[in-house]
This record gives structure tokens, C-alpha cells and sequence, in this order.
């Protein structure tokens, strides 16, 4: 009877010591377009930033699940919104995911998503002028808040959403405010929702070679290094 006791209880005592581990572990869960995919300047299929971002929680034992199966070329923010009011079902290799189980059962969420949507206002305007295309530029604003309302009421983890870059070789004072008041913008809803919102502009600015296609507005891998760099320089602050 005595040993029966031991065994169960070092059984109970392994299973506690897993249980504490895992608990340490996070499930990462990736959103977004295509500069959340990795596509590169070329319109392939690159190692984009959550690429790199797995990589590292996996080298420091930290990393339990990853999941971007709610990532696509082209997906717009009232996609994903609706996707997440339907709880859309997504069947990957025989298993079956639904994106509101997958937001609660996260622990960390990054969201990268409006960048396509955003090159298509500007191509439109050729000019860039800011004061033609803010009406624009408000409904993304008002669509990005409906999500982050909708992603915060099921995850009450860290978000962290990630702003957008300058795609053209074009410093101007139009494009610059254009970029200057999506950042204040997004930093506020940020506040708001009490997540982290990862100010890429400068950073992916100061590098050219980020951006070596002038046809295209994708980054190299060595570019969505730098966006991962500038997710991890946040999260080392909480781990």
C-alpha cells in the first residue's frame, strides 16, 4: 500500500512540475495581411516578422503554440472583424480551429493588418494629399477600433498591433503627415484597449534596402527582422 502511495504521488508531483512549466509556456497567435504573411518584395513568401518572433520564443524555451492560420494576402480589418463576429472554423492538418477559441486560449496576440488596404488609398491619390484622403484614412481608423474592441472582449492577454510603414520613395510633407496621424491615431486607440502599439515608421525608414523593389511595397526579410526586433525590445520588458 506504501508503495502504491509513493508512485501516485510521484506521478501527482511530475504532473505539477509539467503543469507549472506549461503554464510558463506562450500560445502565439499571429493576424494579419500580407505584411503579416511575410510576403517579400518580390511577391513571394518570405520570413515575415512573426516568423522571426516565433523563432525567438522557441530558442528561449518559451513557446508552447503558434498559430497564423488567420493570416492572408489581402485581408482587410472588416474581414477579420466579420470572421471573428462568425467565428470562422479553419480546418489544418484534420484539426479543427475557431478564431474566438483561439483568441481566449492565447497569450500573446499579433495583429498586422490595414497595410494593403492602406497602399490602395494612397495609389488612388496620386498626389498623396492628406485632406483628400482622411475620409478615408477614418473609416480604416473606425474599422481598426470596432476590431480591437471585438479582439479585447475575447483575449485579455497581450496584444500587440503593429502600425505600417512608408512603402514609396517619397518623403514629402504629405506622405509624412499621412503617417504622422495614423501613428497618433493607432498609439490612441492602443490607450484605449490597453494594448501595445509597435511604431514601425522610423525604423523601417532609416534602412532603404528594406524596401528594394520600387514596383512593390513589400519589405525584405531583413525588414520584417527589424519589426520583430522592435516586437521583442517590448515583450523582454514583460518576460
Amino acid at each position: 500500500m506504501k508503495k502504491i502511495f509513493i508512485i501516485v504521488l510521484i506521478v501527482f508531483l511530475v504532473f505539477l512540475i509539467y503543469k507549472f512549466n506549461d503554464d510558463k509556456l506562450i500560445d502565439y497567435m499571429s493576424l494579419g495581411d500580407s505584411i503579416n504573411e511575410g510576403i517579400n518584395s518580390y511577391g513571394n513568401k518570405s520570413y515575415g516578422y512573426d516568423d522571426y518572433l516565433k523563432t525567438y520564443l522557441d530558442n528561449n524555451n518559451l513557446l508552447h503554440k503558434y498559430n497564423s492560420y488567420y493570416s492572408k494576402n489581402k485581408y482587410t480589418i472588416l474581414e477579420l472583424l466579420d470572421d471573428i463576429a462568425d467565428d470562422r472554423e479553419i480546418v489544418y492538418d484534420d484539426k479543427t480551429y475557431n478564431i474566438k477559441r483561439e483568441l481566449r486560449e492565447s497569450d500573446l496576440v499579433t495583429l498586422a493588418i490595414g497595410m494593403d488596404e492602406l497602399i490602395e488609398i494612397l495609389n488612388e491619390n496620386k498626389n498623396k494629399d492628406f485632406s483628400l484622403i482622411k475620409t478615408s484614412l477614418d473609416k480604416m481608423i473606425t474599422n481598426m477600433d470596432n476590431l480591437l474592441k471585438s479582439i479585447t472582449s475575447l483575449s485579455k492577454t497581450k496584444i500587440i498591433l503593429v502600425g505600417y510603414y512608408n512603402p514609396y520613395n517619397d518623403n514629402s510633407k504629405e506622405i509624412e503627415e499621412v503617417f504622422a496621424y495614423l501613428n497618433q491615431e493607432y498609439q490612441s486607440l492602443a490607450n484605449k484597449y490597453k494594448i501595445t502599439y509597435i511604431d514601425i515608421y522610423n525604423a523601417i525608414k532609416q534602412d532603404k534596402s528594406y524596401l528594394p523593389n520600387p514596383s512593390d511595397y513589400h519589405l525584405t526579410s531583413k525588414g520584417y527582422l527589424k519589426i520583430a526586433n522592435e516586437i521583442i525590445k517590448k515583450i523582454e520588458k514583460t518576460i
